[in-house]
């Protein structure tokens, strides 16, 4: 298997593990007051629209060619690392 392939199969499984984690955040939902609950619903949107920018951002590097590999890349682990950080952030914020 290649890096590259290995890559973003890890990446993949990465972003698997963090859709769970947003679930388990809707899961909490109805057992939140009405004030938590918009502040719930607005996170989740957030995490959900960084998510599906990051889905995107893996999926055209998956499909780009070798020379735009290295430039596409950057810009995704700059997505990534913000999508990490605003799934970690929102996890302990809402326990």
């Amino acid at each position: 298997m290649s890096k590259r392939k290995a890559y973003i199969e890890k990446m993949e499984a990465q972003l698997r593990e963090w859709d769970a984690r947003i679930d388990e955040l809707k899961a909490q939902y109805d057992e939140k007051s009405a004030d938590a609950k918009i502040q719930y619903q607005d996170t989740i949107r957030k995490l959900q629209g960084k998510r599906d920018a990051t889905q995107k951002r893996l999926t055209d590097l998956r499909n780009s060619s070798d020379e735009a590999w290295k430039e596409l890349k950057g810009g995704f682990e700059a997505s990534w690392k913000e999508l990490r950080n605003s799934v970690e952030r929102a996890v302990s914020k809402m326990k």
